[in-house]
């Protein structure tokens, strides 16, 4: 089940066991809709009469490893209408180059990770690469914010997170947000990564490194 918050553009991928407390939670912040018949309804949560869900299990929350690896990253975008001048790269990238690393994982004789990202939504198309990579595609193709600002990369977990598990994302937003720190948040199957800007990486590092400290 997917929820998207359309002045965001960002879409939220749930359980659809948990939509009923997903949808009480957001309507706290926004007005929900869901579409019917290509026309968008308001939908709206419901409670028991002492307004809350039965059955909520509290648990307690498991503090995952972080790591930062010292990559710099390029948050872009691209024409659909470009991407045939670009499949060609994008094959090579995706299929061939570094192909004998696993995505996510530590080249052996640096600190830097083998990471791409590629997302086609409703014809959107986002991609996050290592700055280098960027290289290899024609120039003035790949679209980017007039500072063309770099990211730099915490990831969470020491292996395979699963989709049980709920607050791996609160970790990392809620102490970012306390310090107006921006993030672009990528969830993978193995992983979750979070992109901030590069000169406040050391700051966010520290804030994380501090709040699991707090919480042993």
């Amino acid at each position: 089940m997917i929820i998207r918050l359309y002045w965001m553009r960002k879409d939220i991928k749930i359980q659809e066991k948990d939509l009923p407390v997903v949808i009480c939670t957001l309507s706290e912040e926004f007005t929900v809709y869901r579409e019917e018949s290509g026309e968008s309804v308001p939908v709206y949560s419901r409670v028991n009469s002492n307004g809350f869900f039965e059955d909520v299990l509290v648990k307690s929350e498991t503090m995952h490893p972080i790591s930062s690896p010292q990559n710099q990253f390029c948050v872009m975008s691209l024409d659909p209408c470009s991407l045939s001048s670009v499949a060609t790269v994008l094959i090579d990238v995706m299929f061939y180059s570094g192909s004998e690393g696993r995505e996510g994982v530590l080249d052996q004789n640096s600190d830097r990770i083998k990471f791409f990202s590629f997302s086609l939504i409703d014809g959107y198309i986002s991609i996050v690469m290592d700055a280098e990579l960027q290289k290899k595609f024609p120039v003035d193709v790949l679209l980017t914010s007039s500072t063309g600002e770099l990211w730099r990369m915490v990831r969470i977990g020491g292996q395979p997170l699963g989709f049980e598990e709920c607050g791996i994302v609160a970790q990392i937003s809620r102490p970012l947000a306390d310090a107006d720190i921006s993030a672009y948040y990528i969830s993978t199957f193995k992983f979750d990564h979070a992109l901030v800007p590069e000169e406040d990486i050391d700051l966010v590092v520290n804030t994380l490194m501090n709040r699991q400290e707090m919480g042993r």
